[in-house]
């Protein structure tokens, strides 16, 4: 079985959360709704307002 912790993010952690959460967020949206047209309102952004 394996165990898990959850910590207290350092401010070091921080910097790599914010573009790792986005990234998962992302590759979520494609998942459960698709690219659903070719707007982008910033690079890399898959879903358009």
């Amino acid at each position: 079985m394996t165990k898990i912790e959850l910590k207290r993010l350092t401010s070091g952690d921080r910097e790599q959360f914010i573009p790792d959460n986005q990234e998962a967020f992302r590759y979520g949206a494609l998942e459960e709704f698709g690219e659903r047209d070719d707007h982008f309102e910033e690079p890399g952004e898959i879903i358009s307002r």
